[in-house]
C-alpha cells in the first residue's frame, strides 16, 4: 500500500512539474513576444464510458496485479 500512495505522490509530482514547466513557457512568449502566444485548445470532449466488458478486463487484471504484488 505504501508504495501505491508513494507511485502515486510520484505521478502527481511529475504532473505538477509538466504543468509548471508549460506555464512558465507560455509566462515568456506572452512577456517577450505576444503575438507568438499559442490559442487556446481544450482538451477533447467528455470520456467516453467503458463497456461492462471492459471494466471487468480491467478490474481483473488490477485484481491479478495486486494479487501478484502481494506474493500469491
Amino acid at each position: 500500500m505504501i508504495s501505491g500512495v508513494r507511485a502515486r505522490d510520484a505521478r502527481d509530482h511529475e504532473t505538477a512539474r509538466i504543468r509548471n514547466y508549460e506555464l512558465a513557457n507560455l509566462i515568456a512568449i506572452a512577456q517577450h513576444d505576444p503575438k507568438k502566444m499559442p490559442g487556446y485548445k481544450p482538451v477533447s470532449g467528455k470520456p467516453q464510458p467503458l463497456s461492462g466488458k471492459l471494466q471487468q478486463a480491467k478490474a481483473r487484471g488490477a485484481m491479478i496485479a495486486w494479487a501478484l504484488q502481494n506474493g500469491a
